[in-house]
Formats: structure tokens, sequence, C-alpha cells
């Protein structure tokens, strides 16, 4: 009896500060005057805590209760995604998850695991069978660009099929992609993205070459590709500079290389330095904006000509086939949503394979006036009339262009006006 009250008790004291503490203290965690203070790795330890105790808690209500649109359903019954079945992605929190964290919040287990337990650990297995049933449950259906784009290959397509038959046969194989983001570190401080700049100290790099050594490169034992990184950026991230000379050491001869970066240290005597020839399949360049003075802000700390120069050196690469793929990508929101179709001229001019959009999301560390003000996805946003306009630009319609989520709030928002208005309503763009 005095067990279950204490619990009850417990229960209700997270409930009481789920709801009034987390998104305000992390706020305040993110303070660069309380990082001196304090000391960065109290901080870095107690934030880790908050969102993994608090946090991740509610992005997984949010799917657990996200409503899920007739089409939507019908959509993901016939269709499928192979990342639960071959991709594992660290992060910084010390949790290990089968696909981005935002769209699918449900981690597998801890960095420290064993490399097999933890890539066949219940949480995954439950993952796996969601896609298999079709309900994708464990996903969030709006951030997914893959749901909310329609781009899910189908579930009775050959590479489908290949896939559900390996997991079928050999559920123990260790995970074909890697992708890594347990490095915040960023040579840049985008608004979008943090308040301020990160870059980890020695004693923290330490830490992370060995989690690397024991944990990560033994996962990768049978990796055919390596993603990095979903976090900070790869060039900026003293950590991932190292692992990528480890890399290319000679132990892992035929893993090939995608690099997401700001562009800004990837430069042609980086690219010699770390000796990347021959290894990179892939890389995604997050630029936001095609203007110096927006640039300046949505980007910040970055140079926009530097930019250009890098921009420049890498369609040479993509030009001689040394990359095989490259895509810009661009976070929409206020600051930056009319340059949309010249973002794709851009991408034109230096070659890239894909341009994508995705819309600025609410995070943590947002205030929630921030979010109103950056969100233009709202209908109550006073320029979201000129956001519609600039949706049907013919730029924007385009095969390489990929407008992902953006589309699937302003769905969402004629949905919902048609609703409050008691009839139905439709949206062209």
């Amino acid at each position: 009896m005095q067990a279950e009250f204490a619990a009850r008790l417990r229960a209700s004291l997270v409930d009481v500060v789920d709801r009034a503490v987390p998104k305000r203290l992390l706020r305040l965690l993110a303070h660069p005057r309380l990082h001196d203070f304090i000391g960065l790795e109290r901080i870095e330890a107690l934030g880790a805590w908050i969102d993994n105790t608090f946090m991740l808690g509610r992005r997984q209500k949010r799917c657990r209760e996200q409503p899920v649109d007739l089409s939507t359903r019908e959509y993901l019954k016939t269709h499928f995604c192979s990342n639960p079945f071959r991709q594992l992605e660290t992060t910084p929190t010390g949790l290990a998850y089968l696909c981005c964290p935002i769209w699918l919040p449900t981690p597998v287990g801890t960095l420290d695991t064993p490399p097999e337990q933890l890539w066949n650990s219940a949480a995954a297995e439950r993952i796996r069978e969601s896609i298999l049933d079709g309900s994708f449950r464990y996903c969030n259906h709006l951030h997914c660009t893959a749901i909310a784009s329609r781009t899910l290959p189908a579930l009775d397509a050959p590479e489908s099929q290949q896939v559900i038959k390996q997991y079928r046969s050999n559920p123990a194989r260790l995970p074909e992609h890697l992708v890594l983001s347990h490095d915040k570190s960023c040579n840049l401080s985008c608004p979008s993205c943090r308040s301020s700049l990160y870059l980890a100290n020695s004693r923290k790099q330490e830490r992370l070459d060995d989690l690397t050594e024991q944990r990560l490169l033994p996962l990768m034992r049978e990796a055919k590709s390596v993603m990095i990184t979903g976090s900070g950026d790869a060039f900026g991230s003293k950590h991932f500079r190292n692992l990528i000379k480890r890399l290319n050491g000679g132990d892992f001869p035929n893993l090939r290389m995608e690099l997401i970066s700001n562009g800004q240290l990837l430069d042609r005597r980086a690219w010699n330095e770390l000796n990347l020839k021959g290894r990179v399949r892939y890389v995604q360049i997050s630029i936001d904006a095609t203007e110096a003075e927006t640039y300046a802000i949505v980007r910040r700390g970055g140079d926009f000509g530097r930019l250009l120069r890098n921009l420049a050196f890498l369609r040479e690469m993509r030009t001689s086939g040394e990359i095989e793929a490259l895509e810009f990508s661009m976070v929409v929101q206020k600051l930056n949503f009319r340059q949309m179709p010249a973002f794709v001229k851009l991408g034109e001019e230096f070659r890239a394979d894909a341009i994508i959009f995705n819309m600025i999301r609410q995070r943590d560390i947002f205030s929630r006036e921030e979010h109103v003000e950056a969100f233009i996805g709202s209908p109550e946003h006073p320029e979201y009339a000129e956001f519609l306009e600039i949706l049907k630009a013919p730029e924007l319609a385009q095969p390489n262009v990929q407008v992902g989520n953006v589309l699937e709030y302003v769905k969402r928002a004629a949905a919902g006006a048609a609703v409050r208005a008691g009839g139905s309503a439709a949206i062209r763009v």
C-alpha cells in the first residue's frame, strides 16, 4: 500500500513538473552566462536528463494522439519504410533510434548498450512490426517528410520485399546504415536550431572518441554507409573530423560517407586533409537563404561569400562524379519564405540533385512568441496569404524539388478551417 502511494505521488509530481518546468528550464539552460557560471558539462547533463525524462515523453504522446486521416491510413497500409530495418541513429542525449528522433521519437536503447543487444531490443522489434502492420504508430506523420510528401516506396516493391525477406530470415543483422548525431558541435549558431554557439570541450571529445571505439565502430561491422551528422556540422565538430579520419584509416575500406554540413568549412583543403576522395556518396548543404542579409541572420556566424565559393567547389566535385548526389536544404520561416523560388534556382546553378524544404518546427528552446513570429505555416500569421502565393511558384513544382511537410502544414490548416466552418474546403498550391 505504501509502495503504491509512493508510486502515485511520484507520478503526480512528474506530471506537474512535466507541465510546468521543462521547456522554460531548457530555455534557461541554453543561456551562455549560465554555461559560464555552472559549467557546460553540468548544464549538458541536466539538459539531457530533462529531454530524456520529460520532453521525450511529450513527443511520444503526440505520436500516440496524432489524428490520422483516412487517406494517410490507407497510404501507410500499402507502403513501406526500410529505416527501422537497416538504420541506427545516435543522439547527444545518449539514446539510440531507428530513424530521426523527431520523426520516430521512441528510442531503442542507450549508446553504451552492446551492439547486438541494442539493435535487437524489444523496442526495436515493436517499431519494426508497426511498419509491417501498416500502422506506423510510432512515427510522427507530420514531421516525417517521407510520409507527409508521400514518397515512401510501395510495400510490394521488390526493394521493400527484399528488406522484409532479409529481416524475416536474419533479424539479428546489424545495421547497414549509421546516422551519427551524438555530437552537436557546430561552427554556426542558427536560431532555428540553437540559442548560442556550441563546441564540445576536450573532455567531452575524449569521451565521445572512447564511445566510438568501444560501441559505435563495432556497430559498423556490417554497415555500408554512415551519415555525419544530423546534430551539428560534420566539419565544425573536432570529434567528427577525428572520426572521419578514423574511418578512412583502412579498417572500413568499403564504407561510404554521407555528409551534412552548412558548407562553411567544406572546401578543397578539408576534402584533401580528411582524405575524402572516393569515400563520399552524398552531401547535403543546409543553407536557408539566397541573400547575404538574410543568411547572416538565419545562419548566424556564417559568411555568404565563403558559402558560394565552397558551393562552387562542390559543384566541381558533383560534375566530376566524385560526389554521387548533392542536395540543398532550407528551413522555411518568416525570414526566408519569399526566397523559396530563388533557392531552387540556386540549387540549379550549383548542380544540386535535390532541393529540400522543411517547415520550421517548435523547438524546446523557443518561447511561444519566438515560434509564433517565425512559423509562417499558421493561417493566423499576418504574412500567411503571401506565403500561399509563394507556394504556387512554378519553380516549386519541379520534379527535383521536395516541399515535404511544408505543404502538409498548409493542407492541415485548410482542413482545420473547413471543420471550423462546418463544411469542406480545398486548397490548391
